[in-house]
């Protein structure tokens, strides 16, 4: 796979080639972006234009076939670290290691290409290791931290390193994906697509677990209830998952289902639902809401959401939304 075969990306793509063409690549770079959003394939598929044997590489362009590509490809190339977490993040003994390693002159390729991952995820006495490396990078050699928030990294690091943003993908563009490149049927990409915050990698990673909750049964008892007992609220609550990005999963699917039901109560159109299958489902409870209190109840799950987010207490905000829900 070279960068045309990249799946989108063509901002942070056109900037890496026209580097490469007016042999302006810089030693330090920082990609920032979601988890699983395709940093990694667009470092590897640099690294593989910047020590490609073929005449493509001149603008830009790896030509995938030489031994070159291939061992990127396989991560066997001598020249081409790739530096990834050992447990929760990096260790200090990983750059320490990857020092050592960039002291040396090219093996075989042009230059010598340096991915680290998690950037935003080292050990707290690993940043000023790193920046010794950063301040006086080794001569022909290039770094790329891979980050999904610049929050996490010191300001002495980033401003050693140029940044390329990677945003969220479209939703088409991922469900296309899943359909073609994963054998996905269009329901579950589209749902899938639709919760993966424009990552083909979360997409993947959230399939098992989405496919494990009950869609229908949390439209139909709880999300498009209008009758919430307090026996029932109390029931969801003890019900819904205790560990933080499961019930997170979880509220994300509701806001869709909630989103849903606006949609049919306002537009009436299959097509333009996630959840497609429970078409008929949310036909018949639409009928018994109005507009406003459908976008109020979608409001407060919004804010409990973002709550819980910022660690709240997830008990006691489920059961104030619940308690706001049953007011509506």
């Amino acid at each position: 796979m070279s960068f045309k075969n990249v799946l989108g990306h063509s901002r942070p793509i056109s900037l890496l080639q026209r580097a490469i063409e007016n042999e302006k690549v810089v030693n330090s770079y920082l990609f920032l972006g979601n988890e699983g959003i395709g940093k990694k394939v667009v470092a590897l598929e640099f690294a593989k234009a910047l020590n490609c044997l073929n005449e493509e590489a001149a603008r830009g362009e790896a030509c995938d076939h030489c031994a070159s590509c291939k061992k990127i490809d396989h991560i066997l190339h001598p020249d081409v670290l790739l530096v990834e977490p050992i447990g929760q993040g990096i260790k200090k003994e990983q750059v320490i290691q990857m020092q050592r390693e960039l002291v040396y002159k090219p093996y075989e390729g042009k230059r010598r290409v340096c991915i680290l991952t998690a950037a935003d995820r080292m050990a707290h006495d690993i940043p000023n290791t790193l920046l010794k490396t950063l301040e006086e990078p080794p001569l022909h050699t290039v770094i790329i931290l891979l980050a999904n928030n610049s929050r996490f990294i010191l300001p002495t690091i980033l401003s050693r390193c140029q940044p390329i943003r990677f945003h969220p993908l479209p939703i088409s563009l991922v469900s296309k994906w899943l359909m073609e490149g994963k054998g996905l049927n269009e329901t579950e990409a589209h749902l899938l697509a639709s919760l993966s915050d424009g990552s083909p990698g979360k997409a993947l990673e959230i399939r098992e677990e989405i496919s494990q909750i009950p869609r229908e049964a949390l439209l139909k008892d709880w999300v498009g209830s209008k009758s919430l007992s307090f026996q029932k609220m109390g029931g969801w609550v003890e019900a819904l998952p205790s560990q933080r990005e499961n019930l997170l999963l979880i509220l994300e699917v509701a806001k869709t289902l909630l989103r849903d039901l606006v949609m049919v109560k306002t537009l009436k159109k299959e097509t333009k639902l996630i959840h497609s299958d429970l078409w008929q489902v949310m036909e018949s409870l639409s009928a018994h809401w109005s507009l406003s209190s459908l976008l109020k109840r979608m409001e407060i799950l919004h804010h409990t959401s973002l709550a819980i987010r910022g660690n709240a207490n997830t008990s006691l905000a489920l059961e104030a939304m619940m308690l706001s829900w049953a007011e509506g």
